[in-house]
């Protein structure tokens, strides 16, 4: 887990995308953690994007489509926020 500065989470968050290998997703938090968007690549290649906060949508998109949600969603969701938490979780199950 680390924690990022709101004004550059966008950057980064899309930094991170980029670097997400098959099954594991990445977690975007608020302090309180009562609202997150989450970005996961399944094993097709494909990014799954979630926003669980004050508006509950998800996307199954391309990285292109994902950097434009993510520009859409972070602001909306963390407006007040001044520091995000993110961290990185493996979701194969074999583990």
């Amino acid at each position: 887990m680390s924690k990022v500065a709101a004004r550059s989470a966008v950057k980064t968050a899309i930094q991170m995308v980029h670097r997400l290998k098959p099954q594991t997703r990445l977690e975007i938090l608020n302090f309180k953690k009562d609202r997150a968007v989450h970005v996961e690549r399944t094993k097709e290649g494909q990014l799954r994007v979630a926003e669980d906060g004050y508006v509950r949508q998800e996307w199954q998109v391309d990285e292109r489509e994902a950097q434009a949600i993510l520009k859409d969603i972070i602001p909306r969701e963390f407006p007040r926020s001044h520091e995000l938490r993110f961290t990185v979780k493996n979701l194969d199950k074999d583990q």
